[in-house]
């Protein structure tokens, strides 16, 4: 009896297989081509940064009120007192005074300078005629020191 059981559990089993509804199959390639899993790659957009406006509008009246001081030829008193300082730091007064007057047999008087700023500025870094005695790197003066000392030896001459 339990082989009769079997088989038509069996037969049972194909019928019910023989009467379900089949999957269609395609021998299109497009169809067939159905991807399993699909996957999103992460993408990145690189986006520039851009300044905050009150620091733009505070660089572009900075530059603006140089340029007017540069055209009338007034002095900076806030610039002034910061050369004042790199004038210090750079140890200037050993050779050239306190006051810029000079120092006989060590450097000259600052107090007639003719330079125009940039070419103030190209003479530190390079040192000129001189040399490496006054060659300075922006490490040790930046290009707003060099206009600040700019300023304080042009306040030398109006004092």
């Amino acid at each position: 009896m339990t082989r009769n059981a079997l088989l038509s559990c069996l037969i049972f089993v194909m019928a019910l297989v023989s009467c379900s509804p089949q999957q269609q199959t395609s021998s299109s390639t497009e169809e067939s081509a159905v991807t399993a899993t699909e996957f999103e790659f992460p993408t990145y957009a690189y986006v520039t940064r851009t300044e905050a406006p009150q620091i733009a509008t505070a660089a572009a009246a900075t530059a603006a009120a140089a340029t007017e001081r540069a055209s009338t030829g007034s002095l900076d008193p806030v610039a002034v007192e910061r050369g004042l300082g790199r004038y210090v730091a750079l140890e200037c007064g050993t050779c050239h005074g306190e006051n810029g007057e000079g120092i006989e047999g060590e450097g000259p008087a600052l107090t007639g300078l003719t330079l125009s700023e940039a070419d103030f500025i190209a003479f530190l870094r390079s040192g000129g005629t001189i040399g490496v005695a006054h060659q300075y790197a922006t490490n040790r003066l930046s290009i707003s020191g060099g206009a600040n000392l700019y300023q304080y030896i042009l306040s030398l001459a109006n004092a």
